[in-house]
């Protein structure tokens, strides 16, 4: 599997020992899905009988979307289902022959659990939430208290990394606009990931993108 520059500088900061909370956010077509199912994958494979979480808002647009990266990068890396590893519709787990473990986690704030009680027990390695800026700032915070699984075992930190579209909320309150101030926080980072960043797209994907209107190509091209 081919990475972008980008992707590969986003690999680095999930694989070094101080940065706690990765943004890899921008425009359509920066990888950003494939990024955080392949850095699960990777990260599922190395260290065995971890576990470790894939979530979005809704667990719908989850497989719809999110999981067919999954079934993608994959197929990419030679992983065959059954041979390498299983998914159970039914539970929304995927299990390695290492006895590592994906879960897929709906991340909406639902009026009947406020405080995301159901995250309550959960003990994961690592996790990522794909379209971050659709979840609620606390459903963030909270994925992250729930990471230490197998922490020390391996001598990891807890990482979260979320990818995101444009869009002025709290991940623009709390991760890009500090980037651009130069106020970030030491164990935050933000990368923005652009369609030019992406030698993959074929030159017809990056021309409809020039092509819609000015409000939608500020977000969707130029991130």
């Amino acid at each position: 599997m081919v990475l972008t520059l980008k992707q590969t500088l986003a690999l680095d900061i999930l694989e070094d020992s101080f940065t706690t909370e990765v943004i890899y956010g921008g425009s359509a077509g920066g990888g950003k899905s494939y990024l955080g199912v392949l850095w699960c994958i990777l990260s599922a494979l190395k260290y065995e009988g971890t576990r470790w979480l894939i979530g979005r808002s809704k667990l719908k647009e989850l497989k719809s979307t999110t999981l067919n990266s999954f079934f993608d990068v994959c197929k990419l890396q030679g992983l065959k289902p059954i041979q390498h590893y299983t998914y159970n519709q039914q539970s929304g787990i995927i299990k390695f022959n290492n006895g590592s473990e994906i879960i897929l986690m709906d991340l909406f704030s639902y009026p009947s659990d406020p405080n995301f009680d159901k995250l309550g027990g959960l003990e994961i390695t690592g996790a990522f939430i794909d379209e971050c800026n659709q979840v609620a700032k606390k459903a963030w915070q909270i994925v992250k208290s729930r990471i230490r699984y197998k922490l020390n075992e391996f001598g990891l930190i807890p990482k979260l990394l979320g990818t995101c579209n444009p869009s002025k909320n709290w991940v623009y309150n709390d991760f890009y606009k500090p980037s651009i101030d130069d106020s970030l926080e030491p164990y935050r980072a933000f990368l923005a990931a652009l369609p030019t960043d992406n030698p993959h797209l074929s030159k017809e994907y990056l021309k409809s993108l020039n092509d819609l209107d000015n409000a939608s190509k500020q977000r969707l091209l130029y991130g």
